[in-house]
């Protein structure tokens, strides 16, 4: 749970409805021992705890350096007024989809209230116009880059651009060599997320056949693909092993529902022996496109949302996920990334030792819990 964001009466409902309920995950997980869920270490922006490091910034060299201490513990946001005047460097991922709206308007908010300029560019999910942004920006000498950059293919040279002008960033939700990593706890969302799908399927008596759709972009980074890897293993974790030939996976690199929507629909066209799928993807406008693939085509099953943005809210508070088909979303609480954003920042530039990743803490929300933490 992300600190200070839910008192304590309603810290214990979420872990009961959606993540660790004791007595039925316990349960489901004694039932179906076949399958073992291992998390792949070693994957930059998905580092295990124990793989993790404290890093200070040099700003001579203009590289982060390890320091000595324990980085696997929980990242804890400091917000208070710097010393003396700062500007950041905020170059957003996508204005346009409401995952991003929720960190700008915080980005914003905390900036005003600190006393803190902030110089913006909209990357736009182009990696062309993340270099062009990362050239802007550093040319105006900010203290401290926020970098929202989610094409992978673009990290290495906008990075450079921000080494060479010495300013010390962090990235949110994709790994940037010299650059601190924060967002989703990958892995660990989509185990969530996997396992709640595999509790709707176990209640309905659909484990056996069940199909696991995985709506991939490679172009997002292997951190991001832990994700969907997490979402297989937490299926099978409730439902026993799946046999690799009902684990299915198609591209979706627009990052748009409308793609998903049209992607999903020729794939079940395709496949007509998938009876029942449980399915998710990289954020919630894919997972609403893939849910409405399967209503549409009358396909029982349900989508699983990662990221509980407004398109997951919605479409979780939209109906039962019999008629949607869609189950709900795991929480990556956007409006709190400023938090802890800005937190880095200023706790990089006072010199104090910062995890090298940084992670959120996730929820499972379906619709009987989600008005608990969204109304």
């Amino acid at each position: 749970m992300i600190a200070g964001s839910l008192g304590s009466g309603r810290t214990a409902l979420l872990v009961l409805t959606g993540v660790l309920s004791g007595t039925t995950l316990g349960t489901a997980l004694a039932e179906d021992a076949a399958f073992t869920a291992r998390p792949q270490g070693g994957i930059q922006g998905a580092l295990l705890p124990s793989e993790r490091s404290l890093w200070t910034y040099d700003a001579a060299s203009g590289k982060y350096v390890v320091v000595d201490g324990d980085a696997s513990a929980q990242y804890v946001p400091n917000l208070r007024k710097p010393s003396k005047p700062l500007t950041f460097a905020f170059a957003e991922g996508w204005a346009a989809i409401p995952f991003s709206v929720s960190i700008n308007q915080g980005i914003y908010k905390i900036a005003n209230d600190l006393g803190i300029n902030i110089i913006y560019c909209d990357q736009e999910f182009k990696p062309e116009k993340a270099v062009t942004c990362a050239e802007q920006l550093s040319q105006q000498k900010p203290d401290f880059a926020i970098v929202s950059n989610w094409q992978s293919g673009a990290a290495e040279a906008i990075m450079k651009i921000y080494d060479e002008a010495r300013i010390p960033v962090a990235n949110i939700d994709v790994w940037h060599p010299n650059g601190i990593f924060f967002g989703a706890d990958n892995y660990a969302s989509g185990q969530i997320g996997g396992r709640a799908a595999g509790e709707y399927a176990k209640a309905l008596g659909k484990c056996d056949g069940i199909t696991i759709f995985n709506g991939i972009n490679p172009g997002e980074g292997d951190a991001a693909a832990q994700r969907m890897a997490g979402f297989t293993d937490g299926v099978q974790e409730i439902c026993g092993a799946v046999p690799a030939e009902r684990i299915a996976e198609e591209i979706l690199d627009a990052g748009t529902t409308e793609q998903a929507l049209t992607k999903m629909t020729d794939w079940l066209t395709a496949h007509p022996e998938a009876s029942f799928v449980v399915a998710t993807s990289i954020d919630d406008a894919r997972a609403a496109g893939i849910a409405k693939a399967l209503a549409q085509n009358g396909r029982d099953g349900a989508a699983v949302g990662l990221g509980c943005d407004e398109i997951g809210v919605a479409a979780t508070k939209a109906g039962e996920p019999g008629d949607t088909r869609f189950l709900g979303c795991v929480a990556y609480f956007p409006e709190k990334y400023p938090d802890y954003l800005m937190s880095i920042g200023l706790d990089v530039l006072d010199g104090k030792p910062v995890p090298n990743e940084v992670h959120i803490e996730h929820v499972f929300l379906d619709k009987d819990t989600i008005a608990s933490v969204y109304p």
